[in-house]
């Protein structure tokens, strides 16, 4: 009886237990289960998970000290995430799990109040898992709803901090900056250190975003005071002392990374190192000592435990010594900065690359140049800032380099030219001997990797031959039972005899040298064998080494037959060399700023004594240069020569009138415009004139060029192709650098190729011609006259023919009558329109002409040569 008591009594209280537990009623018993269960279960895992995750997190973080770095160690995602979209990191998605597996089994909402106390933990977890996973909405939601419905949490201040590190992530700095001011100065008594801190973190993030440094600053220090985590205190400290740097409080900034250097192995030795490095960036000669510098970076690069950091030591020792014009040195160590194993700062090695770039420039050693700088666009961001200045950098360089190759070329030719035959034979014989020497360090080279490479492989097999007699296999340790030790194999290196052609090449010679020209047959390496013929090959043991067979590229006479001659390809090279010299000393000139090499290609330019359309140009670049720099004895030389020899010159006119002005208020835009209005309605002359006036009103401006070039294409139509030719010489040489001039380069190209004949075509069996009347320039009622019965006339008669007016050169333009088929037909209309029964009269002169001729007559203006020779 008394044991069913007890059952009934029992089951009774599990009933009340089980009631009591429901989700919906608030009550003691309730809510301390539903507690108890939440956070020794669920949220002790779900914490687990997310500490897991944020440790994964900056584990993989790459810092950039090139800038100021963030509070928190967490790289930005690019993807957008979608709703609904799951975490990309496990952790952080077990984490989410517990928490709402958390709220929906544990949590007591009753009449719009959470009544478990440990519900607030739930949703700061998820908040926590979706703004680390960089689900920042979600997160926002998540901490709002605590701050919402659960007034009394003590989880509150944490809610709010969170909430405002997700605006900043969501770029509502402003919105954060308000809120976490109001929180400090309502609540700073009341919240824990570690929160406060991280407050104090986040509100000077929030300014940092803002670029508001000195506020940052504050906030800054007062988290790095508040922190009692040693590698948050040495992060706050390093983010001040780089906050100092940025603002020139030098003095500062040394402070705080001093600080950090004297925690030593209390913080993250990333830390410590770069604050060293961080303190070398801000050296200062006018008061730090050079030789404490050097020992600073000595130390750091001999202790062991800064391997991971090489990279970046070496490239400040490297920085060092370029300073001091030690350049082996700095070359050296830039080097080894980017040989640094576990270097991963492509920042550094853009840097690097950069800066020997530089090195060699400034060695003028181009082609090097051009490869550092391709590595560092490589490096590089694509479209940062730093990448766009090496890429035009390396724009830049690609006519130097092309220019100099040429130079040097030809004057190697003209130097070996210039020798004597001994001469020759004794350069190109020391020539050989580096080529020789080169070759075989290769083939030693190889040899050596060949041997290690079986070495190598010697001590792998005995090692894996250990392994099987441990392990107690029943095949034997070395091969067949009482054998030798199997030898390994070597295959699959690069390195292998058979794959160097340097070794293989002497490797012949020397079976050449004792065996002689043998054929691959069977017994090879008998004394006597029978020859094709019948004979026998003697070979005695004593016989003289045969002659060794000589490589055509060892021979010195290789190379002088290759030699050019002949008087038009000597001019060709020499026009050649001469165009580099002139084009190198623009370059250097405009681009680069180097005087002392504009002026070096530009003298020797011009003491090999080249046409006139180079040596004008050259001459008065090199007045320029002495004349801005000073030298004005030597810029007057320069100017007198000018003057002197070429006085009818564009040239000699600057030079003698270097004041002129020209009154027009009107843009250089605006003036090409007009002159471009002017070309197009043919009013060559006034296109002419003017450019002539404004390049001098315009000296300097970028519509310069361009003016020139439609200069040139009016002369041409004036005076003819060789005028036109001219002109876009005249824009190719002196604005090599712009667009315009580099366009002139083309343009000179093709007019070299374009062969336009001189003489007239025959024009028996031909089908396309021409009627043509001159009429001077002057004479606009003439001309036009003539223009309207010519017209007039194809219309009545229905001849199906066009009539232009075409300008031919300052006098004369031609009325040209088109679409005629033969001079027979054309002298026939001519006739027809000068019968004065036709009702026309027309009494000036009819020139019939094909068109093949008529082109030629445009391009050479010879219409006089025309009619003396063909009509």
């Amino acid at each position: 009886m008394r044991t069913t008591l007890i059952n009934i009594l029992t089951f009774l209280l599990l009933l009340v237990i089980v009631t009591s537990c429901s989700r919906k009623k608030n009550s003691f018993v309730s809510r301390n289960l539903h507690a108890v269960g939440t956070e020794y279960n669920v949220l002790y895992n779900g914490d687990l998970a997310l500490q897991a995750g944020l440790d994964e997190l900056e584990a993989t973080y790459n810092e950039d000290y090139w800038d100021i770095l963030p509070v928190e160690r967490m790289q930005l995602k690019q993807e957008v995430f979608l709703p609904g979209q799951k975490p990309a990191n496990p952790n952080f998605e077990r984490a989410e799990e517990k928490a709402v597996k958390a709220v929906q089994k544990h949590s007591i909402f009753v009449n719009e109040e959470e009544f478990n106390p440990q519900v607030d933990d739930a949703y700061l977890l998820l908040g926590k898992a979706r703004y680390y996973d960089q689900r920042f909405v979600p997160a926002l939601e998540a901490f709002n709803y605590i701050l919402q419905f659960m007034p009394e949490s003590d989880q509150l201040n944490q809610a709010k901090i969170w909430r405002e590190r997700t605006n900043m992530r969501l770029e509502n700095n402003e919105t954060a900056i308000i809120n976490l001011t109001k929180l400090l100065k309502e609540e700073s008594e009341i919240i824990e250190n570690e929160d406060l801190a991280n407050a104090n973190a986040t509100l000077s993030q929030a300014f940092l975003n803002l670029e508001q440094i000195d506020s940052a600053l504050i906030y800054m220090n007062r988290a790095a005071n508040l922190t009692k985590n040693k590698e948050t205190i040495a992060r706050y400290k390093f983010i001040a002392g780089q906050l100092f740097a940025k603002a020139g409080q030098r003095d500062s900034a040394f402070v705080k990374f001093d600080q950090i250097i004297e925690m030593h192995r209390k913080v993250p030795r990333r830390y410590y190192v770069h604050s060293f490095i961080e303190k070398i960036k801000l050296f200062d000669n006018s008061t730090d000592s050079e030789v404490l510098l050097l020992e600073t970076l000595n130390d750091l690069e001999e202790n062991r435990e800064n391997r991971p950091w090489l990279d970046h030591i070496y490239s400040r020792k490297a920085i060092y010594f370029e300073n001091r014009d030690s350049l082996n040195d700095a070359v050296t160590y830039y080097n080894l900065s980017l040989r640094a194993k576990g270097g991963t700062d492509q920042y550094l090695r853009g840097n690097n690359y950069s800066a020997l770039g530089k090195i060699s420039f400034n060695q003028n050693k181009y082609a090097a140049a051009g490869k550092y700088y391709d590595s560092a666009m490589v490096s590089y961001v694509e479209r940062s800032p730093e990448h766009r200045l090496v890429k035009k950098k390396r724009d830049n360089l690609e006519d130097v380099i092309l220019y100099e190759e040429r130079r040097r070329s030809a004057d190697s030719i003209f130097n070996v030219l210039d020798m004597s035959t001994d001469q020759q034979i004794a350069y190109y014989n020391e020539y050989i001997a580096k080529l020789k020497a080169e070759e075989e360090r290769l083939a030693k080279l190889a040899e050596v990797e060949a041997l290690k490479e079986a070495q190598n492989q010697n001590a792998f097999q005995t090692i894996q031959n250990n392994k099987t007699t441990k392990r107690g296999n029943a095949g034997p340790a070395f091969g067949p039972i009482g054998g030798a030790p199997s030898t390994p194999t070597l295959s699959g290196t690069p390195t292998f005899y058979f794959y160097n052609p340097q070794t293989v090449a002497r490797g012949k010679q020397d079976f050449r040298r004792k065996w002689g020209k043998r054929k691959l047959e069977n017994n090879w390496r008998r004394k006597n064998k029978k020859d094709d013929g019948g004979g026998e090959i003697v070979i005695e043991e004593d016989e003289a080494l045969v002659e060794e067979e000589v490589r055509p590229e060892f021979t010195p006479e290789f190379y002088i037959d290759q030699l050019p001659e002949g008087m038009s390809v000597l001019d060709s090279i020499a026009s050649a060399r001469n165009f580099a010299y002139y084009q190198l000393g623009v370059i250097y000139k405009e681009k680069f700023k180097r005087n002392d090499l504009a002026i070096s290609r530009l003298e020797n330019l011009i003491a090999f004594e080249p046409a006139e359309k180079l040596l004008l140009p050259g001459l008065y670049n090199l007045y320029l240069i002495y004349n801005e720099s000073g030298a004005f004895a030597k810029a007057d030389t320069y100017k007198s020569r000018i003057i002197n020899e070429f006085p009818d010159t564009r040239y000699a006119q600057i030079l003698l009138n270097p004041d002129a002005k020209i009154e027009d208020n009107a843009s250089p835009s605006a003036v090409y415009k007009r002159l471009y209005k002017e070309y197009e309605k043919g009013n060559y002359e006034i296109v002419v004139t003017n450019v002539e006036r404004y390049v001098t009103l315009f000296n300097g401006d970028p519509i310069v060029p361009r003016l020139e070039l439609l200069k040139a294409f009016a002369a041409g139509r004036l005076y003819g192709f060789k005028e036109y030719k001219r002109g876009i010489d005249f824009v190719a040489l002196n604005f090599p650098n712009t667009e315009v001039g580099k366009s002139a380069q083309k343009l000179v190209l093709e007019a070299e190729k374009l062969k336009i004949a001189e003489a007239f075509m025959p024009e028996q069996g031909l089908s396309d011609f021409k009627l043509i009347y001159r009429i001077e320039k002057t004479n606009y009622q003439k001309l036009e006259q003539l223009k309207d019965q010519l017209e007039k006339a194809i219309e009545q008669e229905k001849y199906g023919f066009t009539v232009s007016v075409d300008v031919y050169n300052p006098q004369e333009n031609l009325i040209v009558v088109h679409g005629l088929t033969s001079k027979l037909g054309s002298r026939g209309l001519g006739d027809f329109m000068a019968n004065p029964s036709n009702g026309f009269n027309i009494s000036d002169t009819a020139i019939p002409i094909a068109t093949e001729n008529y082109k030629i007559i445009q391009v050479y203006k010879s219409l006089d040569d025309y009619e003396k020779e063909m009509l």
